[in-house]
């Protein structure tokens, strides 16, 4: 039986029916079309390609953060059911407030209530939160309570390695992250900034490649020098928009290393809508 009950917000982009079958609670994250607020429950592969099929023609999406009505009202149904403490994985604290509102949550729960519920900054997000959570789940698995969870993977989170390129900058653009003069001239050369979330969960630029294939190979050689091989959770791939590079990346772990233990999955709305529909990812565990 669990000791504790393991949750997370839908930004992991997991299928939301497999987050059910390994009894993981989530809180759904929204996202803004057209003055029309959506509520992520996608469920299948054909609502991601839809989403990014939308963005592809111009629509624009953008996100709200869950606020702490929310997050208390969903943390305090989850203890009053089971009478168990909760581990929370959350969207990483240096791209949304999500996070930082979720611990105050937790922190007034928790003067009153005899469970605790404990929240896990997994310093990442879509298929990256999702590594963490895996992690999450096999601890959970093997017994372990939900403090000694959220301590091991506190420690473990640090040698997470989440890196990705965006194929176009196009939503940057719309965004107004980045101009209309500097989105051309990256179209032009074919640039595609490579990123990694750091030690405090944040975005940081660590080349510009020119090229899909010159920024793919940054991801494997990356991989090739750090990665850890006893690691206890599979390599992690992540697309948005078209697979071709996230396969192309998949091929060449299995032809060089013959490593098979690979999760593949979709960028959700949330990133997506601030990422566009162009991105590549591998999230690993390095050596210590």
């Amino acid at each position: 039986m669990d000791k504790f009950v393991l949750s997370t917000d839908t930004c992991c982009d997991e299928l939301k029916s497999n987050l059910k079958k390994n009894r993981i609670e989530y809180i759904k994250m929204a996202f803004i079309c057209d003055g029309e607020i959506f509520e992520d429950n996608f469920d299948s592969v054909e609502e991601y390609k839809f989403f990014y099929d939308e963005m592809k023609k111009g629509k624009i999406y953008s996100t709200t953060g869950l606020n702490h009505f929310q997050i208390k009202e969903y943390f305090m149904e989850i203890l009053e059911r089971t009478k168990m403490d909760i581990l929370h994985v959350c969207l990483s604290s240096g791209l949304s407030v999500t996070c930082d509102v979720a611990n105050q949550v937790a922190e007034e729960i928790n003067k009153t209530s005899p469970n605790k519920v404990y929240i896990l900054d997994s310093k990442s997000a879509t298929q990256g939160q999702n590594a963490v959570l895996t992690y999450a789940m096999l601890l959970r698995n093997e017994g372990k309570t939900a403090l000694e969870t959220k301590e091991i993977l506190e420690k473990e989170i640090k040698r997470l390695c989440v890196t990705f390129f965006l194929g176009d900058l196009e939503a940057l653009k719309r965004g107004g992250r980045i101009s209309g003069a500097q989105a051309a001239i990256a179209k032009m050369v074919q640039l595609r900034p490579v990123l990694k979330f750091d030690q405090e969960g944040k975005l940081q630029i660590i080349e510009k490649a020119i090229g899909s294939k010159k920024a793919i190979k940054s991801l494997f050689d990356r991989f090739a020098k750090k990665y850890d091989p006893n690691s206890p959770i599979p390599i992690f791939l992540a697309y948005a928009g078209d697979p071709t590079n996230m396969n192309e990346l998949r091929k060449m772990f299995e032809e060089r290393f013959g490593i098979t233990n690979i999760i593949t999955g979709p960028v959700g709305p949330v990133i997506c809508s601030h990422t566009g529909p162009s991105l590549t990812g591998l999230i690993y565990l390095e050596r210590q």
